[in-house]
């Protein structure tokens, strides 16, 4: 089996910032449906909205990416109270529900376009029978594409963009970005909890297959060299294996570096997620990062943390080290010029969470940050110890890892709730070296500025998914 690994030369213009051209060259510029406005991606933490794809925003030459979302209010998903028509009763409206909507949906986009989609329903039902997939999970499976976002699309977009998960009924000639094979299943096999996961016995799998295995499928892009390493295993699947391109991420270069130059005051900063999950929290290792930083606050009281987090409820013992070490808590979002000097103003991005945040990585180090990352699962695909950041071990293997047997990505986030002690130790030996070796920050801090400059662009992201997409719409 072979996958496409799309991995453009490195430009060698370090300050260059990207060119983005919008105009086809001989021929009629492409549009495409970028489906993550859908109501449907809202249920799985609205990845559709993820800073991960804002690179739609600026696309490959020869294509646009447009979003087609109604003015009129998203269509009701139904009864909201369980009226006490017995189990049986309540069971048959649920099997139902997603078919009986056609009457809510004529109402606000057509009678035709209803129907159009429900025929896609039918259409879908029998590919997958024809597939050899076992009925009730094919129905589960439909129910979950979501009717009342389904109906919503246009009706003939040239080609249609998903987020993460295979929100389609088919219709429409697509294409999908992943950063692991996990969304793929959402919600029959969520991340965080696929450690004993018996994915050869998941009768999803077979589907999915066959979603990815079919004509109106036209390509996988991952930023994860291990993730379409892995897709043609899990699947088994030369077809699948041909569609996916591996496209290393890519983000815009800040225009001012943090320099590491000599300074009384050293600063640290570590976040959560876009949305301001307090959850998220946990999964990203703070636990760890409080923990670990009372021990530094002792050593070098000139150091400080900056946490900009949603926090969660803490235990009384982190409550007081946030407040004795002077921990900086900022729990709002914060516009792009605010986020921007936050950034310039960190010299180390701390970052032990249970697996890659790829977008956070890249941007700390487009700012010249030093990153201190675990060795959750697709850290080191980005950050290399000791040439552009460093690497804290006590994360892979545990609370993620690639099963090469299956291909099956494995996580438990269970152990995020409590703080590991080799995690803590392994943080305070490695902040201690770079608070006291100026030499070293600099230079890890200026070979990640390089690394995004010479490979992890959006000029480098831009040619590698415009093959992808000429590819998909041949």
């Amino acid at each position: 089996m072979t996958v496409s690994l799309v991995e453009p030369e490195a430009v060698q213009e370090l300050e260059k910032g990207p060119s983005v051209p919008n105009r086809a060259e001989g021929r009629e510029v492409v549009s495409i449906e970028f489906a993550g406005w859908l109501p449907c991606f809202e249920f799985f933490g609205d990845c559709g909205h993820h800073p991960q794809f804002s690179h739609t925003d600026a696309p490959p030459a020869g294509y646009r990416f447009v979003r087609s979302e109604p003015t009129p209010a998203p269509p009701r998903r139904g009864w909201g109270v369980r009226t006490a028509v017995g189990k049986a009763a309540w069971a048959a409206w649920m099997f139902l529900r997603p078919f009986l909507s056609i009457i809510n949906q004529a109402r606000s986009v057509g009678l035709v376009r209803s129907l159009q989609t429900l025929a896609d329903v039918i259409r879908l039902f029998f590919m997958l029978r024809r597939a050899g997939c076992r009925i009730v999970p094919i129905i589960q499976f439909l129910r979950t594409r979501h009717f009342a976002s389904q109906v919503l699309l246009p009706t003939h977009p040239d080609l249609l963009f998903l987020t993460s998960i295979p929100y389609t009924f088919g219709r429409h000639p697509w294409i999908i970005e992943i950063e692991d094979g996990t969304t793929l299943f959402l919600p029959f096999h969520m991340n965080g909890c696929t450690s004993r996961t018996p994915i050869r016995r998941s009768p999803y799998l077979a589907i999915v297959k066959a979603m990815l295995e079919s004509e109106s499928c036209r390509g996988i892009i991952t930023h994860m060299r291990s993730t379409a390493e892995a897709l043609p295993k899990l699947f088994r699947s030369d077809a699948i294996a041909a569609k996916t391109s591996y496209v290393p991420c890519g983000v815009s270069l800040a225009p001012v570096a943090q320099d590491h130059a000599a300074t009384d005051r050293l600063d640290l900063l570590f976040t959560c997620s876009w949305h301001q999950n307090p959850e998220s929290f946990f999964l990203r290792g703070g636990l760890d990062v409080v923990r670990a930083f009372e021990t530094i606050h002792e050593r070098y009281p000139h150091v400080r943390l900056t946490l900009r987090t949603g926090l969660p409820k803490l235990k009384p013992r982190f409550r007081r080290v946030l407040e004795k070490c002077w921990v900086r808590v900022i729990d709002r979002y914060l516009p792009d010029d605010e986020m921007d000097e936050l950034m310039r103003s960190t010299h180390l991005f701390i970052l032990p969470a249970a697996r890659i945040h790829v977008v956070s990585v890249l941007q700390a180090m487009a700012h010249g940050q030093v990153v201190v990352a675990s060795d959750g699962w697709g850290f080191r695909e980005y950050v290399e110890h000791g040439r552009n950041g460093m690497i804290v071990p006590g994360r892979y293997g545990k609370a993620s890892w690639m099963d090469d047997e299956t291909g099956m990505m494995r996580e438990n986030y269970d152990l995020m709730l409590a703080s590991d002690s080799a995690v803590t130790r392994g943080l305070v030996e490695t902040i201690s070296t770079l608070v006291e070796d100026q030499e070293l920050r600099r230079r890890l801090g200026c070979q990640a500025r390089h690394d995004v400059a010479t490979r992890y662009n959006l000029e480098n992201w831009n040619r590698g998914l415009k093959e992808a997409l000429d590819r998909a719409v041949s």
